[in-house]
């Protein structure tokens, strides 16, 4: 059984401006927006040219709407709820999580508006799901994204997590797979990454330009493989991605989920600096697997939108994280 509830936190859907074809705009917010989310990467870069440093960029973030939400719940075992944001409630991603992966539990799905969703933030979007699932008092909630692929049966999860004292474990991780569960290093681009951006082409160049006008000097890359080429050495830890498990005892704790500045990019990398501080989480056997950027894709639009992202975790790194590990 599927229950519906609308939720709308923005009467504002698009940008006015170039997506609509109107000739006003409500505030510069809107108007620097309509650039940010543009499909042209030439409209992304002069949007960061209309900022002289990174505070002032990470107001404008902090000033943007957060765009709509639509939570779609599917009945099942509240003691484990799985939150899931989605572009399409009835698209092929979200049916296979509901029908196949997590049948059996209950599901949170939070919808965006779609494409003309202009402010769309994903952020935002988890931690209402979260809220939500956090009234029916469930033991675990489990974050996933929507484009995941099953490997294991949901019953080995539900195991392995009804064998937990949730009031240990603050949070729990999976047997990695390609993108999530998977060791990181908090740590600083070498020179062969810079050299490599270079001669990739103009949209990688102004990357790095981008990345050093607004302090970009930390990534979350991981430790092994061929990022070793391209990253010295840093602080361990476990990458969130897009697919993590936490406790009640964390959520009632721990204040927001998400921090709702970032702009699609760069949330999950905070909250895994946050959770690997904590030291109390556990690993279980059991695997998921996800694709990459099925949702807002992998080319020089998506890496150009990310540095605003990038900038403020740098900000955080710097403030909060760097002396304290």
């Amino acid at each position: 059984m599927i229950h519906k509830m609308s939720v709308e936190t923005s009467s504002r859907l698009r940008c006015p401006l170039e997506h609509s074809g109107e000739k006003l705009f409500f505030s510069l917010v809107d108007y620097r927006n309509n650039y940010f989310t543009n499909n042209d990467p030439e409209k992304i870069i002069e949007f960061y040219g209309g900022f002289e440093n990174r505070n002032q960029l990470i107001q404008w973030m902090k000033e943007r709407p957060k765009g709509v939400n639509y939570i779609h719940e599917v009945e099942g075992d509240k003691n484990i709820i799985v939150v899931i944001p989605t572009a399409d409630f009835n698209g092929k991603y979200a049916t296979e999580c509901r029908k196949n992966i997590f049948k059996g539990l209950h599901i949170v799905f939070v919808e965006s508006g779609g494409r003309s969703d202009f402010y769309f933030n994903s952020a935002h979007n988890v931690n209402v799901g979260v809220k939500k699932a956090m009234e029916y008092g469930p033991k675990w909630i489990v974050f996933s994204g929507d484009d995941m692929y099953k490997i294991d049966d949901i019953s080995i999860l539900v195991s392995e997590l009804m064998s937990l004292d949730h009031k240990k474990y603050k949070t729990v991780f999976t047997e990695p797979s390609k993108y999530h569960s998977i060791p990181c290093k908090l740590s600083k681009p070498r020179l062969t990454r810079n050299l490599l951006f270079m001669l990739l082409g103009k949209d990688r160049w102004m990357q790095l330009k981008l990345e050093k006008k607004f302090g970009v000097q930390y990534f979350l890359p991981p430790k092994n493989g061929y990022w070793r080429l391209f990253f010295g050495k840093g602080i361990s830890m476990i990458s969130i991605a897009d697919f993590g498990i936490f406790s009640s005892e964390f959520i009632n704790g721990g204040g927001l989920f998400f921090d709702e500045v970032y702009i699609n990019s760069a949330d999950d990398m905070d909250l895994s600096l946050r959770v690997n501080k904590l030291h109390d989480f556990k690993v279980i056997k059991f695997k998921i697997g996800d694709y990459m950027g099925s949702t807002l894709g992998t080319d020089a639009r998506r890496h150009l939108m990310e540095i605003a992202g990038l900038s403020y975790f740098n900000s955080i790194v710097e403030k909060d994280f760097i002396n304290k590990f």
